[in-house]
């Protein structure tokens, strides 16, 4: 068990454990509180040693970028695309 304030991003970290399964309560952004999921071997040292080298990727910020980009490139605004997709 690993408690932080530090930003995490749940899914990188399990990657970047070798794809271990963690679970999490963030209700409380300063005190975030993190989980091997049950079953899986993994050591407070390890998670703390993880957690404490991670660095949090917004994933939702670069897929929204990555979205800008095709509609900049189709010359498109985001309610013209709804507009189509909807």
């Amino acid at each position: 068990m690993a408690i932080t304030s530090k930003e995490i991003n749940l899914s990188q970290l399990s990657r970047e454990l070798g794809d271990k399964g963690l679970i999490a309560d963030f209700n409380d952004t300063k005190k975030k509180l993190i989980l091997p999921a049950d079953g899986v071997e993994l050591s407070e040292d390890q998670l703390k040693n993880a957690i404490a080298a991670h660095v949090a990727i917004d994933d939702q910020a670069i897929k929204a970028a990555q979205r800008q980009l095709i509609l900049d490139k189709l010359g498109l605004t985001s309610d013209e695309a709804k507009l189509l997709i909807g």
